[in-house]
């Protein structure tokens, strides 16, 4: 940028300064031995934002098989990096929101500053980019330039309804009036705030596509931006003025994206506004009636061919086909067959993966160890089909008063072990407590009898008041209390204690 328009505007008012939450957030970005523990420490410190970033979590942009149910489940699903960018991009957007505008329309510079981080995303999606959310930032913030300039030079957008419609008219007159543009005011702007230097880059050079392809992953992540603001414009636009086969030829020569995996950009795009919406509290993007603008696509881009759709179709559904199967197949391979919870087997993984989680992040992990009391009576007096039925109605009870982020397995015989992850020592307390109430108040009709069995339960918390050397020094103290609780007379849990001796006796049912 002319320095000397740099200083003019600077003289003109005070750039807008970044929110202390966000100067926070940038500030843990940039130390190297940050830890997730400290991270989740400082989110935590803003509800609103911990809830953002649970609900991005658990939407279909990370899809999990289990629910995170807290904010440190939620940075384990995320990664460090992209939680410090997505909480970034929230509170930033909270703050420039406040602002009040002079000339430019402010829903219409939300629909497509949002919509332009949807496509950044999608396309870095398509590209395989490993850093997906910090393009996500870039693309948000690209336009950033247009706030500043509204209010460094108030009677500078006068016509702003009209010329916001016209992204190229809009950039051209502020070439025309100041020697220079929004892109370089929002990169300058980025780079007193002490963003990343490829943030800033991304964002000054946003108005730039080259025509030629490329594989360097800095340019793709410059590109990916670019054309975000192309995209969104093919969703802001009236349908006569929308650019396709322009958007698309474009994508084509910088990103090597063909026809076909264009238009599964912009049904992507599509499918991810509702989620944008709700995670930015905005109801302006599905007023732009993205299946109507996907259905003009497929119309120009040509993507009707019967014959390509046809084999696009069969392609997809044998894939998909083969694909849920060795799901299922890898899914009963960590099941027990009697009761449906997990085998020993695939309970050793994950004790040995969340373990570490702890370890690592310093937060706690719990995990109980219940054994059926006087187990052996049962299958002497009834039979091991009754025992059988025993066993799978325990694992029911242990599946209703646990949580979807909780495991559970059957360690041997009539022995389950719970795992707790993000627990600490009280509330594993209160589960354990829980479920013994729940094996009191059940009862089991085996013939013509109803009996009761009662459960025991010792157990341990990782991290914390208490630390094991490894997983099986951990497992082995919930065993230990498993065994007091026994020798206190069953029908209980008992936490650990290191003053309870380690040198126990066989445990008997």
């Amino acid at each position: 940028m002319n320095p000397e328009v740099e200083v003019h505007l600077r003289s003109l008012v005070n750039f807008p300064s970044p929110p202390g939450v966000a100067t926070h957030i940038i500030e843990l970005a940039r130390d190297p031995d940050i830890e997730m523990g400290k991270v989740a420490k400082a989110l935590s410190m803003d509800s609103a934002l911990s809830t953002k970033i649970l609900r991005i979590a658990n939407s279909p942009l990370y899809a999990q098989r289990r629910k995170s149910e807290n904010l440190r489940q939620a940075l384990v699903v995320l990664g460090l990096n992209a939680t410090l960018t997505l909480a970034l991009s929230f509170s930033l957007v909270k703050a420039l929101r406040t602002s009040k505008p002079n000339g430019i329309s402010y829903p219409l510079y939300w629909r497509r500053a949002l919509l332009a981080a949807t496509s950044a995303r999608a396309l870095a999606d398509a590209m395989h980019h490993t850093l997906a959310e910090e393009i996500f930032l870039a693309a948000l913030l690209q336009d950033v330039g247009i706030l500043a300039l509204d209010q460094c030079v108030p009677d500078l957008y006068t016509r702003g309804d009209e010329l916001q419609g016209d992204h190229v008219a809009l950039a051209a007159m502020e070439r025309q009036k100041l020697q220079t543009d929004h892109a370089e005011i929002g990169g300058s702007l980025m780079r007193t705030w002490n963003l990343p230097d490829r943030l800033v880059q991304s964002i000054t050079r946003s108005h730039h596509i080259d025509p030629t392809f490329t594989a360097d992953s800095s340019l793709i992540f410059d590109r990916c931006v670019a054309l975000s603001g192309l995209v969104a414009d093919l969703f802001l636009s009236d349908p006569p003025h929308r650019k396709f086969a322009e958007t698309a030829q474009s994508a084509e020569r910088c990103l090597g994206l063909d026809k076909m995996a264009f238009g599964q950009v912009l049904g992507t795009v599509g499918a991810m506004i509702p989620d944008t919406e709700a995670i930015f509290e905005s109801e302006s993007l599905a007023n732009q009636h993205p299946e109507l603008i996907l259905e003009q696509a497929r119309e120009v881009l040509m993507l009707r061919s019967l014959h390509a759709l046809r084999e696009i179709n069969t392609l997809r559904a044998v894939a998909e086909s083969s694909n849920n199967r060795a799901l299922e197949l890898e899914e009963e391979t960590r099941r027990d067959a009697l009761t449906g919870v997990y085998n020993r087997a695939y309970l050793d993984q994950v004790l040995e993966r969340e373990y570490e989680n702890a370890s690592r992040h310093n937060w706690p992990v719990s995990i109980a160890f219940a054994d059926l009391d006087n187990f052996k009576c049962i299958n002497d007096r009834y039979g091991h089909q009754a025992g059988d039925r025993i066993l799978q109605a325990t694992a029911r009870i242990l599946r209703s008063n646990t949580r979807e982020t909780d495991l559970i397995a059957r360690y041997g015989g009539e022995e389950f072990v719970v795992v707790l992850p993000a627990t600490d020592a009280n509330t594993a307390r209160h589960v354990c407590e829980r479920i013994v109430a729940a094996f009191q108040n059940t009862g089991h009709v085996i013939g013509a009898d109803q009996a009761k069995v009662t459960i025991s339960i010792g157990c341990a918390t990782h991290c914390g008041q208490t630390e094991f050397a490894n997983v099986a020094e951990f497992i082995t103290a919930a065993d230990q209390a498993l065994y007091t609780a026994k020798m206190r007379g069953r029908n209980r849990s008992v936490p650990f204690d290191r003053q309870i001796p380690s040198t126990l006796a066989t445990r008997s049912g």
